[in-house]
């Protein structure tokens, strides 16, 4: 128990740990909350301004200034650039928790759990050095703090956002397999035959059309949803499953016209990116190049 708990201490004080994958998801929420502002700025009025007055039962705060909402959008999408750029990220991190927060509890009504899981993935990233890599701020070389100190912060908030997404994955599973649609092979024919999910009709009645392609992606979903966990204690497998993940929430977005709520929930998968399959790809020394003495790739 000693040798564990030391190796423990040592895990999460002597360096930190999944650098690029914490980068890569800064980039992916702050682009993503950009694009979000972006896309919906032209109806920001009847979403969060006036016309969205009757949400206020519901929980929400409609902001009556149409002014003030167009400098909130403004300020909101300038923040989740600056975040996606890196700059001076220990501060505009926690201002885009912030600037998101209030502007998706205005309106319930036009919220998802995309929208969540981003608002919760914000918080574990203020705690992190998410700009430790491919950053505005790593290349003014601004570390500052103790190490170890920053240290434990960065790696708490990597082993919470793992955390994060495998409960996500898990519960989704298991309150999937409850439908006896999703053991019957059925379930993914139903969501596509709903208007707001064929943003492609002709696509979503091409694999509605194919009953063994629908039995696939409901039970390839099914058991990536509640094995995925378990993938990630195999380096192969774990590849294997993140890059389903990101198969899944690509085919999310197309087929079924929720592209936001994949890229927040892709940005999550982020975090399972290995330094070491990064430094490989970088060319840097590998495996068998230190014990063969083959020279480095370019």
């Amino acid at each position: 128990m000693t040798r564990l708990l030391d190796a423990g201490v040592r895990w999460m004080t002597a360096r930190p740990h999944a650098t690029h994958g914490v980068a890569l998801m800064r980039i992916v929420l702050g682009l993503g909350v950009a694009g979000y502002v972006v896309v919906n700025f032209p109806a920001r009025q009847a979403l969060w301004g006036p016309g969205a007055r009757g949400t206020t039962p519901l929980g929400g705060h409609a902001l009556t200034s149409g002014p003030l909402l167009t400098l909130g959008c403004a300020a909101l999408l300038l923040v989740g650039v600056l975040v996606a750029l890196g700059w001076r990220a220990r501060w505009t991190v926690p201002l885009l928790l912030i600037g998101w927060s209030g502007l998706i509890v205005i309106n319930p009504l036009v919220a998802d759990q995309g929208d969540n899981i981003a608002r919760i993935l914000l918080v574990y990233l203020c705690f992190a050095d998410s700009s430790a890599r491919w950053s505005l701020d790593a290349r003014r070389g601004s570390r500052r703090g103790p190490a170890q100190v920053r240290n434990l912060l960065h790696n708490a908030a990597v082993l919470a956002v793992g955390a994060q997404i495998c409960l996500v994955y898990v519960l989704s599973g298991l309150f999937k397999l409850q439908g006896p649609e999703w053991r019957d092979g059925s379930a993914v024919y139903y969501p596509l035959m709903l208007p707001q999910f064929r943003p492609w009709p002709g696509l979503a009645d091409l694999i509605a059309g194919s009953g063994w392609l629908v039995a696939a992606v409901t039970w390839g979903t099914l058991a990536l949803q509640l094995t995925f966990p378990l993938l990630l204690l195999q380096r192969h497998l774990r590849v294997a499953a993140v890059g389903g993940a990101l198969l899944m929430h690509a085919g999310i977005a197309l087929v079924m016209g929720l592209p936001f709520f994949s890229l927040f929930m892709m940005a999550g998968d982020c975090v399972f990116l290995s330094d070491d399959a990064v430094a490989r790809r970088a060319g840097q020394p590998t495996w068998w190049s230190q014990r063969t003495g083959a020279p480095r790739p370019a």
